[in-house]
């Protein structure tokens, strides 16, 4: 299809703002399709290869690669003779000088790829260096001024040279809007390692929230402070933590107007009937507006599935096999979006065509098939069946087209039913002791980033039994438990320090609970699916500040820029995982209080 990608100036529209993993942003720590693996990873060959990534030109750095590559090889007197080698080899090249990896700068780029700072953002980077780090800077271009600095963390070392976390938070307002240079630069000591510069467009705040006005409900975006400062930390710091509660839809704020999408042929759009009746039943209150080829405008506006039609023509290109639009309906549609703008703009073509058409309007949200392919999609799915001897697809196209309006109906009430346990609780754990429906406070998480202090949850504990008048069952996972703990929580009245239990009884136990507080885990996504009130203590590193605990509760977490940042290893933060690790007492408890308070009179 020709004519439709390109959006006009004239044609309002929301400016063309990316996220990084939008873009194919690659991040060593997450990206399981990385070509080098996790920087964590012991293994000589990865971490050397890792460093390479990250350091050495890819032309310059080509034999230090394959080396390592091929000391992978089965031969047992390949493999020891190249792996050393390729260290070797690595590390000679690496030493020459200090040198950077960009991780993240804020999470908006301009389509051209440049990144956009509104707010506070955060200016994630990894440094290479022989040099003993103490500090890293940002400064500006126009003024040399400080407007970020952070003490670096040593991640890995591999013969001279190790690989720093460096994640400055910077309060652009300090900086003149437009497109300008940012300097880093990495000292020890007194002595300047090394530099960088990056070129940025800064946008003021009110531009940035005009065109996306979510952004104030992201735990990616914080506004700058009333005044200017060098000290974003402090700023970031002193917000207080946000309390979030389960979504009860996908897209925040109301949807009271629609554009769908049906360019394609009859018969495409006489399956999508029941999908676009569908469209209407969730959202009753919306006035839809749909856009057809001309000629099946009558029969889409004879079906009442829309409030308003517009129309274009698409022509046939035999030898291509493919539709487009010639200069005179490219003019036509354009004219009929020119000044409109949309909650939620929908394109309901399985295909691959036609999703450039949504950009040619102004809309909130976009959705529609294949968001892998089309990044500017806010929502989609990807619909694969196949049958069991040509592997064609099997579903029919009006089943296919209905399943993402179904899906997306899903998504506009996200809480899901409670499943309460059938069976009894098992002998052995005793339950028939409890007074009272026991406070189960459990400390575990997988990754230690997600993992709030313990010495907090020990002194929670205390006061939690205190304040509410029931026993406080407290697990604690084996990496935490030592003489110190089994010691406090014998000193704390009403707490209870328990062992670890089999499966069922664990599950039987978590069901009888009045309330659970946790990390972001496991058992705190089984409490939630038991219809147990969960505060949990969350760190936002995926965006999942409601996973699995969509029936209710309350979450803690800190807004900081860098929020989305998707790490599991703690020292990589570069900032001790702030956004969990500042979250006080007084804050949990107060909150927890209030949960056992309303379940209660529930």
């Amino acid at each position: 299809m020709t004519g439709v990608y390109t959006v006009p100036d004239d044609v309002e529209r929301l400016p063309g703002l990316t996220s990084d993993r939008n873009i194919g942003h690659r991040d060593l720590y997450t990206d399981e399709d990385a070509l080098f693996p996790h920087l964590s990873q012991q293994a000589g060959p990865t971490r050397a290869a890792a460093l390479l990534d990250g350091v050495i030109f890819h032309h310059v750095g080509w034999l230090a690669k394959q080396l390592i590559a091929w000391s992978r090889n089965g031969n047992p007197l390949v493999g020891p003779v190249l792996r050393p080698l390729g260290n070797s080899v690595a590390a000679l090249l690496a030493v020459s000088r200090t040198r950077f990896s960009i991780v993240q700068i804020g999470w908006m780029k301009t389509r051209m790829g440049v990144p956009v700072l509104s707010g506070v953002v955060a200016f994630r980077v990894l440094v290479h260096s022989r040099h003993d780090l103490t500090e890293v800077l940002a400064c500006s271009d126009d003024t040399g001024e400080v407007i970020g600095r952070i003490t670096p963390v040593r991640l890995t070392t591999i013969g001279a040279v190790s690989t720093w976390s460096a994640n400055l938070w910077i309060d652009t307002s300090c900086l003149r809007t437009g497109r300008q240079k940012i300097h880093v630069r990495a000292w020890a000591g007194s002595r300047l390692a090394g530099q960088m510069r990056r070129f940025v467009m800064v946008q003021n705040e009110d531009t940035t929230l005009h065109a996306v006005p979510d952004a104030v409900q992201s735990s990616s975006y914080i506004q700058s402070p009333d005044s200017p400062t060098d000290d974003a930390t402090s700023w970031v710091l002193s917000r207080p933590v946000e309390r979030h509660h389960p979504p009860g839809a996908l897209f925040s704020g109301p949807v009271n107007s629609i554009l769908v999408l049906r360019t394609d042929q009859l018969g495409d759009v006489a399956a999508s009937l029941p999908a676009m009746a569908r469209l209407r039943k969730l959202f009753p209150q919306a006035h839809v507006t749909m856009l057809l080829q001309k000629a099946n405008v009558p029969v889409a506006r004879a079906s009442g599935v829309a409030d308003e039609y517009l129309d274009l023509t698409l022509r046939y290109d035999s030898k291509t096999e493919r539709r487009y639009l010639d200069a005179e309906a490219d003019a036509h549609l354009r004219t009929q979006l020119r000044g409109r703008s949309f909650d939620l703009a929908i394109d309901l073509s399985p295909g691959a065509e036609s999703q450039h058409l949504l950009l040619l309007c102004s809309a909130r949200r976009r959705v529609g098939f294949k968001p892998e392919q089309f990044p500017f999609l806010d929502f989609g799915i990807e619909v694969i069946s196949r049958e069991v001897i040509n592997r064609k697809p099997v579903i029919s196209h009006a089943a296919h087209v209905e399943l993402l309006v179904s899906s997306l109906g899903q998504l506009m009430d996200q809480r899901r039913e409670v499943v309460p346990r059938r069976e009894p609780a098992p002998s052995q754990l005793g339950m028939t002791r409890l007074r009272d429906r026991p406070i189960i406070v459990h400390s575990g998480a997988r990754h230690p980033i997600n993992r709030w202090p313990i010495e907090n949850f020990l002194q929670l504990c205390g006061v939690l039994a205190a304040a509410s008048g029931r026993e406080v069952l407290f697990f604690v996972d084996g990496h935490a438990l030592n003489d110190a703990v089994r010691s406090r929580c014998t000193e704390l009245p009403g707490v209870t320090l328990m062992d670890c239990l089999p499966m069922d009884a664990f599950d039987a136990l978590v069901a009888s609970a009045v309330l659970f507080v946790a990390n972001d885990t496991g058992p705190k996504h089984l409490a939630a699916a038991r219809g147990v009130p969960v505060v949990s203590i969350a760190i936002p590193r995926l965006n999942w500040e409601e996973w699995g605990q969509n029936q209710g509760g309350v979450i803690l977490s800190r807004t900081v820029p860098c929020a989305g940042c998707g790490l599991n290893n703690r020292d990589a933060c570069g900032r001790d995982a702030a956004c969990i690790t500042t979250i006080s007492v007084e804050t949990v408890l107060k909150v927890a209080l209030d949960v056992f308070e309303q379940s209660k009179t529930e």
